[in-house]
């Protein structure tokens, strides 16, 4: 990125179509009217050695893909106060060891949307906070225990999940109640050997389930949410296709015409 793009001082958006992985220029902080900003490849800030001149707060809304290595990339997002969207990828270098300095995103007061995928499946498995304010999570090649999934059950106003590449340590999903109380929409993507032992109490306003090379059955008491539209099956076992369109027999008698039930 040129050096003369400074002079664009009303600018609000910008997007870059890099490689894989690219270099993230300090000026982009330095622009305090650009609110969003996404590169199509992975993104580093690469003059590591000058921290405390970049580490400035801006006025950045949307940022994606920002590559996080340590503590001095989440500097650089602790100067974006006010990002509603966020978009990462965790370096397989990252906090290999001690879980206590797993990135922290809780300080993100204004974020609505984060994504975060390991760089390789099930490097780290150690969420320890995620802020209260998520609509919107999607989590790439991660291993999550029981006690991340009760911690994601939480977030109050969590409208959106989406679960790619990853699994669930005790290969089941056994939410407790009153969790996921606002989640409208769920998407299971590649997710290796998770049974889900839920029912309509645990989502009680889901009105999408999207399942992609899913293997185990989807249990039949899903089929009673009352909000629930339509089913999605790509891709899965013969026994998740089984199972949907069982769902949908059984609520065809009992007179519910609204839902549908896509297999592909």
């Amino acid at each position: 990125m040129p050096s003369s793009i400074r002079i664009c001082r009303n600018l609000e958006y910008l997007f870059m179509d890099t490689v894989k992985k690219g270099e993230l220029p300090n000026i982009i902080f330095k622009m305090l009217n650009l609110k969003c900003v996404h590169f199509k490849g992975t993104v580093s800030w690469y003059k590591r050695e000058i921290i405390d001149e970049s580490f400035q707060i801006n006025n950045l809304e949307a940022f994606s893909t920002f590559l996080i290595k340590d503590e001095n990339d989440m500097k650089i997002l602790r100067g974006s106060p006010f990002l509603r969207k966020l978009k990462c990828k965790l370096s397989a270098v990252c906090y290999p060891s001690d879980p206590y300095d797993y990135p922290n995103f809780n300080f993100l007061d204004h974020l609505e949307s984060l994504s975060i995928l390991c760089e390789v499946f099930g490097i780290i498995s150690n969420l320890i906070s995620l802020p209260l304010n998520l609509r919107k999570l999607t989590l790439n090649k991660f291993k999550l225990n029981s006690k991340e999934m009760k911690m994601i059950g939480e977030l109050p106003n969590l409208e959106v999940l989406k679960l790619v590449r990853g699994t669930i340590l005790d290969y089941e999903w056994n939410p407790n109640e009153g969790e996921f109380q606002q989640l409208r929409f769920l998407k299971l993507d590649s997710m290796v050997w998770v049974k889900l032992n839920v029912s309509r109490d645990h989502f009680p306003r889901l009105e999408q389930l999207v399942l992609i090379r899913f293997d185990t059955a989807i249990p039949t008491s899903l089929g009673d949410i009352p909000t629930l539209v339509k089913i999605e099956v790509k891709w899965c076992k013969e026994r998740v296709e089984e199972s949907a369109l069982k769902i949908l027999e059984e609520q065809l008698e009992n007179g519910n015409k609204f839902l549908k039930v896509i297999i592909s």
